[in-house]
């Protein structure tokens, strides 16, 4: 019977151990890695200054770990987007987002339109919460 638990007892040792090692040696290095906050250049910009009123905006992440600040690509665990918050009181298109790139927007002002508008990235922060990091530009339509 002491042989029974004994052997019971090393198994339950080993499982534990090999868990343990599969959780260290994982190979994404995104684990552990929260993003903290983004910016968004230009901070603000005139698209009237752009060839055909179109402003590419990038978008750069703080993180916890290196590398940082870094190119934010909006792919997994760093979930995301960019999007203009356009008014919605009277509602106006004053700008939407026409392309996306990695770790880019680029955003057009709507014909005869004027106006100022942020421009919005968000993205999830990769710490087993909901938490979502907003870092935010200003775009002025002529």
């Amino acid at each position: 019977m002491n042989r029974l638990r004994t052997h019971i007892a090393l198994a339950a040792i080993t499982l534990v151990a090999a868990g343990l090692l599969a959780c260290g040696n994982s190979s994404d290095p995104n684990i552990g890695r929260v993003l903290l906050e983004i910016s968004v250049s230009p901070a603000t910009a005139d698209a009237s200054q752009f060839s055909n009123g179109q402003v590419v905006f990038t978008a750069t992440g703080t993180f916890s770990l290196p590398p940082s600040p870094a190119p934010l690509t909006f792919t997994a665990p760093y979930a995301g987007s960019f999007s203009v918050a356009n008014p919605t009181n009277p509602p106006a298109t004053i700008a939407s987002v026409v392309a996306t790139g990695n770790s880019t927007a680029t955003v057009q002002c709507a014909s005869g339109v004027s106006g100022t508008v942020p421009v919005v990235a968000s993205s999830a922060a990769n710490n087993g919460t909901q938490i979502v990091i907003t870092g935010i530009a200003q775009l002025t339509c002529p």
